[in-house]
């Protein structure tokens, strides 16, 4: 199953999009549940992984390494502080993906939306009770 999410810079949950198979790029995914286009209308820059190279705008991925060369000194660097960067936001994930449920569900895309939204919803009390 392939879902898309955003976090804020200190790694809250904010946004779940749709479940779709698999198979489905990363980028496809963004761009169907509207992320990309929302990203560069607000002008807000986005830290991303690698499956987003390409998207453009405010997307920032790491940098490709050139086939059968390595990177430079600020290549490496850049892409050392991207990942420094994108570490909080991929908690929320981890944590989503510890409910045992996901493990044995055998749903259609559509309804496993359903089934994520409900964890996401469960996931923002959670962690909205800890902090109050």
């Amino acid at each position: 199953m392939n879902v898309q999410g955003l976090t804020t810079a200190e790694g809250e949950l904010v946004y779940l999009g749709a479940a779709r198979v698999g198979s489905t790029h990363d980028l496809t995914a963004a761009r169907a549940d509207g992320i990309v286009n929302a990203a560069c209308v607000a002008d807000v820059e986005i830290t991303t992984d690698s499956g987003y190279q390409g998207a453009g705008g405010t997307l920032r991925a790491p940098i490709k390494r050139p086939k059968g060369k390595g990177h430079n000194g600020w290549e490496k660097q850049a892409n050392s502080a991207l990942v420094k960067l994108r570490s909080a936001a991929e908690r929320p994930f981890a944590e989503l993906k510890r409910w045992r449920v996901l493990d044995r569900l055998r749903i259609s895309p559509n309804r496993a939306t359903d089934v994520l939204h409900a964890l996401f919803a469960v996931t923002l009390q959670r962690s909205s009770l800890t902090r109050g």
